[in-house]
């Protein structure tokens, strides 16, 4: 005997990624490495901008 359909097909690839990704705790894990990497590139700015301007501050 075969599965009922329902008229809808099977999610595809990009589908099960998106509705995978939107899950609670993959958020979470986003939002902490984006967090950490934007506080990264703040720091090597920073760490840029004084190793630029230290030849005049002596």
């Amino acid at each position: 005997m075969q599965p009922e359909s329902n008229d809808q097909p099977a999610p595809n690839l990009a589908e099960r990624f998106i509705l995978n990704i939107s899950k609670p705790e993959n958020l979470a894990r986003i939002l902490r490495w984006a967090w950490l990497i934007s506080l990264a590139m703040l720091v090597l700015g920073y760490l840029i901008i004084f190793s630029e301007i230290s030849p005049y501050l002596t």
